[in-house]
């Protein structure tokens, strides 16, 4: 097995993101008092294990209905090169996917890609496109979509505020990882027409594995137009992560402003690169839709387990729909 990665690490979104959660662990159920219920097994435990061993995991966090738990981006890198390299993948960093090969125009045989040394061609019985843009697909010209008729979720900065007083800021607001509706007022109430720029009122903010820090997913980055950017386009790409910048300078100074425990707080760092929430997907035999979620219908073919919710960022208020 051949692993490209175009960063120096692997993790994709959840990394070079900073999304910063492990999601869909555990069962949603509508009693607040009821413990974290795991229901989702495999190499799951295995991988938690890793970064459990590393001091890379928080314990689980309550977020709505269910349970996240907060990982450690730096340990996450770590864990994942260790089992790679136990599993004897050849992992070749800083490598970009420039084309597909192609047999007789149906069967994908591998990749064209550019490396620090000059192109370079894999040649694989199977390959796999992680990319999480379709981005092999597409370069193999098989059949693709983009989002919901071409509109797609927004992007998102997400960074992580170092300096506070997380005591203080969990017994201001409690321990559920979805701000309130006393968080949201603020926002609203402050920040609109007092120099803040907050284009969202309903935010995440999560405790990590470090002492004095939150991580905080709180941006909606759109386009100057008012438009959901689609991170398939460059020039989208760039403004998404220079307005995403702009966008978590604001919020960390709303912070510091206005909520307790954040008044000696700063930007500890940010995602190498702006959350993508959604883009281009493959078009298989069948597509799984909302409906088929929410009803939890089962096919003969299912290979994966889920319980998280169902998500969309778009609009000044996500929303969300949950699997009980």
């Amino acid at each position: 097995v051949t692993l490209l990665e175009r960063y120096g690490f692997c993790g994709g979104g959840a990394v070079a993101g900073l999304s910063g959660t492990v999601c869909g662990m555990y069962a949603a159920t509508d009693d607040r008092d009821a413990p974290p219920q795991q229901v989702v097994h495999g190499f799951l435990d295995e991988f938690v294990a890793a970064l459990e061993h590393r001091g890379g995991l928080a314990p689980p966090v309550r977020y709505g209905k269910t349970y996240t738990r907060v990982h450690d981006p730096l340990v996450w890198r770590e864990a994942a090169d260790a089992l790679l390299a136990e599993a004897g993948v050849r992992v070749i960093y800083h490598t970009t996917v420039t084309g597909a090969l192609v047999e007789g125009g149906e069967r994908v045989e591998g990749v064209t890609a550019y490396t620090k040394e000059g192109p370079a061609r894999i040649r694989a019985k199977v390959t796999v496109d992680a990319s999480g843009d379709a981005d092999v697909v597409a370069m193999a010209g098989l059949p693709s979509f983009v989002g919901q008729d071409g509109h797609v979720q927004n992007p998102t900065m997400i960074f992580r505020l170092m300096g506070v007083d997380t005591a203080r800021f969990l017994e201001a607001y409690g321990t559920d990882t979805i701000m309130g509706e006393e968080v949201s007022a603020l926002i609203r109430e402050k920040g609109a027409g007092n120099g803040y720029t907050l284009p969202r009122a309903k935010i995440w903010l999560f405790t990590t594995t470090r002492p004095g820090e939150l991580l905080c997913n709180c941006t909606r980055v759109i386009g100057a137009d008012g438009r959901e950017l689609n991170t398939l386009y460059a020039r989208d790409f760039t403004e998404a992560e220079i307005e995403g910048r702009r966008q978590m300078r604001e919020y960390a100074r709303f912070f510091r402003d206005h909520l307790a425990g954040c008044e000696a707080s700063f930007v500890n760092d940010t995602g190498v690169q702006v959350g993508v929430r959604q883009t281009r997907q493959a078009r298989g035999v069948s597509l799984l839709r909302n409906a088929d979620v929410l009803a939890g219908t089962k096919f003969a073919d299912g290979i994966a387990r889920s319980p998280w919710p169902i998500e969309l960022h778009a609009g000044a208020k996500p929303r969300v729909e949950w699997l009980l």
